[in-house]
């Protein structure tokens, strides 16, 4: 090496040696005070470790609900002095358009950092990235988001999921956080415990600019265990499709497997979509029809002439007539000075059991309704489970029989023999859920058998595990003889086969049932004046029945919101749910 090259290699170490020196000089004399308050600074941060929830499947392990990771970019401001604040304010609103002074002024005071943006998508995050050294505070944290990716299927009885209130944090404890999901509606809520996880928790280390320097400690959040549903997704299809293409606004659906207890299906109409609840949620609660209200099993309405069934067996049992005794059906029925009309006021004629079911004539009815009297027709309604409590994974409402004892303590008068009638065919005072008369035909299917009805079919931790299983049990047993029950069945089949129920006929598949039309007022009869009604004052429309007629597999029951007729409306629909599931095979799978 030359000498000149020598000397030129000392001057740039030494000049090189000088500025190092200068910039130490100028870290720990000139600003050392600000970069030690800096350092002092440094601090502990515990953060939640939010869990999976747990999925919810259908019956063949299609995935109902179940959670994805999101990305959400959070601020934790308490360090921060006033002066950084603005600064980082301002880079906020330059970087992502975000108001800090705003969020600021709606979430100060809590412990938990603030949420700026949910939902970072890959763009976001090169973004924030590539700006995090002016964005002190603020960084990027993983949480669960619940995914329902049928949407609005099934949505009564999936339900949705919400942060949770102070009565949820202090109920579940350490379980879950100010951020955690709780379930809000339907089997998210009612088996909450089961498909909450554990909360984690991590212990970090934080410099002054918010960076996170090194982890302390960390407990892995545990997720929460699966639930295996008894629905099939493919029949729950097939009933929304069916129901939607009738054009009715409201009603209600339940499919019950006849020989378990199982629910296939079961739908309120109309629906909403679980991953817009929030978003939509002005434009659900404003919705007249309340989507949220499961009409499948909270709407309780006059039970009509579907009740005709159990009262039926109520008059072989009790022995108040033969099933070949006879009524003559002229139209309409005296009752001291007041008259009672058939559906059919030109008359059935002469009618026994199996005519009147077949016809469903209210002078049979009301003949022998008024023979047995009031605590009579409760007392065998109660026997089939009308006005009980069903054990049912989500919230099912008692309907309500009256009583001459009830009546006089609310409205201060007797019970009069006009009220018996009326009640003998399903109208006046009492109010059923389509739950009920969809169990109470379960029990005519299986000669006084009816099985719990469940939506659950098996729970499983999170490595597919089998926890619990459930077991077909039997809810209630109605004693009685076998030949009244198959009495009764034979009149359903004449029902659809040739009278009220005809459209529910079909040649793929053997239905049997009954139609209803539950009168909401007074209204004179006649397609004219039918045409000129109000929707909310129309009548509603039942058809409960089953499926195939010799070996029962499915119950199902129809409830269409002031859809006029039974017959007309109702029908139509289990015929074509029915005719879809055997089209698809869906019946041999089971």
């Amino acid at each position: 090496m030359s000498r000149r090259s020598l000397l030129l290699l000392l001057a740039t170490l030494i000049t090189v040696f000088l500025l190092i020196i200068g910039r130490l000089f100028q870290v720990q004399v000139l600003r050392g005070d600000k970069y030690k308050r800096l350092s002092k600074r440094n601090y502990l941060r515990v953060r939640d470790l939010y869990p999976p929830r747990g999925d919810i499947l259908d019956r063949n392990g299609e995935k109902l609900a179940y959670d994805e990771p999101r990305y959400v970019l959070s601020l934790d401001y308490r360090r921060l002095s006033e002066e950084e604040l603005k600064k980082l304010s301002r880079n906020l609103l330059e970087v992502f358009n975000i108001d800090l002074e705003k969020l600021l002024k709606e979430n100060r005071g809590g412990v938990e950092p603030i949420r700026l943006k949910e939902d970072l998508s890959q763009e976001d995050l090169d973004r924030y990235y590539s700006n995090a050294y002016k964005l002190p505070g603020v960084f990027v944290e993983v949480v669960p988001k619940r995914v329902y990716p049928h949407g609005k299927l099934l949505c009564h009885v999936i339900g949705y999921v919400g942060y949770p209130s102070k009565e949820e944090l202090k109920k579940y404890g350490s379980r879950i956080g100010s951020r955690s999901f709780v379930g809000k509606l339907g089997i998210e809520r009612s088996m909450d415990p089961i498909l909450l996880g554990e909360l984690g928790r991590e212990e970090v280390m934080i410099n002054a600019v918010g960076k996170v320097v090194k982890t302390i400690n960390r407990k892995e959040p545990v997720k929460g265990n699966s639930i295996t549903l008894t629905v099939d997704a493919r029949i729950q299809k097939i009933v929304e499709d069916v129901f939607y293409e009738s054009g009715q606004p409201a009603g209600a659906v339940v499919l019950l497997n006849a020989k378990t207890g199982e629910v296939l299906a079961l739908a309120s109409f109309p629906g909403y979509d679980p991953n817009m609840v929030y978003k939509d949620w002005k434009k659900i609660t404003k919705n007249k029809l309340k989507p949220m209200f499961n009409r499948a099993t909270s709407g309780r309405y006059p039970p009509a002439s579907v009740l005709k069934v159990p009262v039926s067996y109520a008059i072989l049992e009790t022995r108040t007539a033969s099933p070949w005794d006879r009524v003559l059906c002229t139209g309409s029925y005296f009752l001291g000075d007041r008259r009672f009309y058939c559906w059919d006021k030109s008359g059935h004629g002469s009618v026994n059991m199996v005519k009147a079911l077949q016809e469903s004539c209210d002078v049979y009815y009301y003949t022998y309704g008024y023979e047995m009297g009031p605590s009579t027709i409760v007392r065998y309604a109660r026997k089939f489970g009308y006005g009980e409590s069903i054990p049912l994974e989500i919230p099912v409402k008692r309907g309500f029989l009256p009583t001459p004892e009830w009546k006089r303590r609310r409205f201060k008068e007797p019970w009069y023999d006009g009220d018996t009638v009326n009640l003998s065919i399903g109208q006046g005072f009492m109010l059923s859920t389509l739950m009920e008369q969809t169990l109470m035909m379960m029990g005519i299917v299986n000669n006084g058998v009816i099985y719990r009805p469940t939506l659950v079919r098996d729970i499983r931790d999170p490595s597919g595990k089998v926890l619990w299983k459930n077991k077909r049990k039997v809810w209630k047993v109605i004693k009685g003889r076998q030949e009244h029950f198959a009495i009764i069945r034979r009149g359903l089949r004449e029902a659809v086969k040739r009278g009220t129920g005809a459209r529910a006929f079909s040649r793929m598949v053997d239905i049997a049932g009954k139609t209803g039309t539950a009168q909401v007022a007074q209204i004179k009869r006649g397609r004219k004046r039918r045409r000129k009604v109000p929707w909310k004052l129309r009548d509603h429309a039942w058809f409960v029945g089953f499926a195939p007629y010799r070996d029962p597999l499915f119950v199902i029951g129809v409830l269409v919101e002031h859809g006029e007729s039974g017959g007309r409306t109702a029908a139509p629909i289990a015929r074509r749910i029915m005719e879809r599931i055997y089209m698809a095979g869906l019946n041999k799978e089971l």
